[in-house]
């Protein structure tokens, strides 16, 4: 299992508001310049929040919403013809509507790269794939595009 798989297991037990809050903290140690914050590895280590919740909230989904959106874009090519989703989207769509743990942390692992790639610390990539994957995985499961495009809306709207 990857560094990568590991750690998104733990961070899949986590709720969607503990995982902004945990995407603020980030945030906020990225921006202090804090020796190792864009290692997944320092996710094992970021201290739990005190005080402030709501700031370090607002602060995850200020990071949330623009990398969902940009993910959004490299995975689902086409915005006006959901029909023509790439492979990793169709992949993704496969695996959510597996619901399993497994196929969610494998999810994951396809996530984490490409939002990195899109300019993401590996720290925040895996944070934000994690929040992606539990975001879409709510109700039944359909084309994987489809549902991301209704869910940049609630979180950009």
């Amino acid at each position: 299992m990857s560094a990568v798989e590991t750690v998104a297991q733990d961070l899949l037990e986590l709720d969607e508001e503990e995982l902004t809050t945990k995407l603020g903290l980030l945030d906020q140690d990225l921006n202090a310049g804090v020796r190792g914050a864009t290692s997944i590895d320092y996710l094992e280590n970021l201290p739990e929040p005190r005080g402030g919740l709501e700031d370090l909230l607002k602060a995850g989904q200020n990071v949330f919403g623009p990398a969902s959106a940009g993910a959004y874009r490299v995975l689902c090519s086409d915005v006006n013809d959901l029909a023509k989703d790439s492979d990793l989207a169709k992949e993704l769509t496969k695996l959510m509507d597996t619901k399993t743990k497994e196929a969610s942390t494998q999810a994951i692992a396809l996530l984490t790269p490409i939002l990195a790639g899109a300019g993401l610390p590996q720290s925040v990539a895996i944070v934000v794939g994690t929040l992606l994957v539990k975001k879409l995985a709510k109700g039944s499961s359909d084309f994987i595009c489809t549902k991301w495009k209704q869910n940049i809306g609630e979180v950009t709207g």
